[in-house]
């Protein structure tokens, strides 16, 4: 990780275009040549920085970065920016925003795939027409719900460098922090190429979630209805941490070995995408007395994670996520534990529990939800590995996490799942007898076997392969 305080204002501005394209490409929102980044200048400049037309966005050089005039477009040499650039430069006219991402990410621009005839993802906006150009796309796990909200989602005639995208694309980001063009892409704007980073990872998560919930056979668009309707911290209960923009706080000084083994995770979940960039949290248990916090729990190499030390003893009211973790910590014997918001293993909590209990579990409390070890809904695996070592995922509601719906559920949980549980709508909590390691392998084994599951449901209702039951 390059020092900040060690760079002047371009070797600056490339860093930071440099590690978001490289973050995007190595997720697959962009492929290597796809995809536009901009930012204004520093210190009130009158310019703004762009990627040029063509360049490796998953690999920038400072040749690939063009200064362009906010007056009049004008640039100098003969590397001309990307073809984008009169929308980058409207959006960067908004209030409060100081950068614009474009990306091509292949599950935020699937749903977009869709008929008004035979909507799946997307509701209409407007009054009723054949052929609507605008559209929502309302996620319906807490992250996206509550992070970015309803997403517009517009028809456009022409969809690269047009006057059409440089009028409707700043309209639809007034409004909402990340827009889509259908069948093109996201765009995002934010206060950094950090937040429209986090703004486009948190999207892709909600996507790839309804994407695979309506495979496993959910109908999504009452969870949605509903969510539009309420709002998120109606249905959900919850408030995830929010991402700011701003530069982050100085982060605890701690051992490197500590410090090494949080930004691994950190990075092995965003690559792997068990996680959108700012979303989660992981913790690791220092003292009888004490936790090191960590408010994310995916974020790529190169961007700074801040660590926070916190006492296991509260003193008043505390985050979501800490609260959980101080639980995790005083309540078990585990000294790790991890919350992501792995997008499969979220989408197949909700369709155990939506089985089990009927649609409305994933939208409403119903009282103290609280019950004995072999009442809870369980995610069976049907690979070997998992078999063998006689996993079992226990289900619980996004609702059991709420302030006074029995928050010792987590622990519980953990005793169930042998250290790993699911929060249907919200991701996988997993704990580590000793290290951050044990509790990633758990996640990442609880997405492993969503996706084995998905896969064969899939393959049953597309192909007539037997299904998920005979091989439970």
């Amino acid at each position: 990780m390059v020092p900040m305080s060690t760079l002047s204002d371009i070797d600056l501005i490339h860093h930071r275009f440099k590690t978001v394209g490289s973050a995007l490409m190595r997720t697959n929102l962009n492929n290597t040549h796809s995809g536009n980044l901009s930012c204004r200048g520093p210190r009130g400049s009158d310019r703004f920085w762009i990627t040029a037309s063509g360049s490796p966005c998953g690999n920038l050089s400072p040749e690939d970065l063009v200064a362009v005039r906010f007056s009049d477009m004008h640039y100098e040499g003969s590397i001309r920016p990307s073809s984008e650039a009169n929308t980058h430069r409207r959006v960067l006219d908004l209030p409060g925003v100081n950068a614009c991402v474009h990306c091509h990410a292949i599950a935020s621009t699937l749903i977009g795939f869709e008929t008004a005839q035979q909507p799946i993802f997307l509701s209409p906006l407007g009054s009723p027409e054949p052929e609507p150009r605008e559209h929502l796309f309302q996620p319906v796990d807490v992250w996206g719900a509550d992070l970015i909200g309803a997403v517009p989602v517009g028809v456009f005639q022409n969809t690269v460098g047009s006057s059409e995208m440089e009028q409707r694309i700043p309209a639809y980001l007034r409004r909402a922090p990340v827009a889509i063009v259908k069948g093109h892409g996201p765009f995002a704007r934010g206060q950094s190429l950090e937040q429209c980073l986090h703004h486009l990872s948190v999207l892709e998560n909600s996507a790839t979630v309804a994407i695979a919930l309506r495979r496993r056979g959910v109908d999504i668009r009452a969870l949605q209805q509903a969510i539009h309707s309420a709002g998120a911290r109606a249905i959900f209960a919850r408030e995830p941490g929010r991402m700011d923009g701003s530069a982050p706080p100085s982060t605890l000084h701690v051992d490197a070995r500590i410090r090494r083994e949080f930004d691994d995770w950190l990075s092995y979940h965003y690559d792997l995408g068990l996680g959108a960039f700012g979303t989660g949290s992981m913790s690791w248990k220092l003292s009888a007395d004490e936790m090191i916090f960590c408010p994310t729990s995916a974020a790529p190499r190169g961007i700074e994670v801040p660590l926070q030390r916190i006492s296991l003893h509260p003193t008043g009211a505390d985050a979501a996520d800490v609260r959980i973790h101080r639980l995790v910590h005083t309540g078990t014997p585990y000294k790790a534990c991890m919350m992501t918001a792995s997008p499969l293993a979220t989408a197949e909590a909700m369709a155990i529990l939506a089985a089990a209990e009927g649609i409305d579990a994933l939208v409403k409390a119903s009282g103290s939800r609280l019950r004995p070890a072999g009442e809870y809904p369980m995610v069976v695996p049907i690979d070997a590995e998992s078999i063998h070592y006689k996993v079992r995922l226990p289900v619980a509601s996004v609702h059991d996490l709420a302030v006074g719906a029995g928050a010792d559920i987590v622990p519980g949980l953990l005793q169930i799942g042998n250290g790993c549980g699911l929060i249907a709508g919200c991701g996988v909590v997993s704990a580590g007898e000793e290290h951050l390691g044990q509790a990633a392998y758990r996640a990442s084994l609880a997405e492993r076997i969503a996706r084995f599951r998905l896969e064969v449901d899939l393959n049953h209702r597309m192909l007539g392969t037997p299904p998920l039951a005979v091989f439970e």
